[in-house]
């Protein structure tokens, strides 16, 4: 389960405060130094673990686990092992942007 496996749903819970579906994503590769992957190739692959949650999302394959909820919104919760550069704010944010209509909502959480 991780980033390079768009195919896995890392975690699943409900936020009972407020409602929501929360799927958690998480990322353990690092965005610069040696052993980094070019920040294109990982904002790809954030891309695609992010467009797969969404199809989940939309596809309400969520009910077969959670089959008598109904949430106000659902949340993407981002797990970050290591900081991230200025242009995955950007990406994140333009997602957001994107997305919130669908009452989808992006939550960044940075380890460091």
């Amino acid at each position: 389960m991780a980033i390079d496996n768009p195919n896995i749903i890392d975690g699943i819970a409900i936020d009972k405060e407020r409602n929501a579906i929360v799927l958690l994503l998480t990322d353990h590769l690092l965005w610069e130094g040696e052993d980094a992957l070019i920040e294109f190739e990982h904002l790809n692959l954030l891309q695609d673990k992010i467009n797969a949650y969404i199809s989940y999302l939309e596809s309400r394959q969520y009910e077969a686990t959670y089959p008598n909820e109904q949430f106000s919104f659902a949340v993407i919760e981002i797990h970050f092992k290591y900081s991230v550069t200025e242009n995955c704010e950007k990406f994140l944010n333009e997602v957001q942007n994107q997305i919130g209509q669908l009452g989808i909502k992006i939550e960044a959480i940075i380890a460091e």
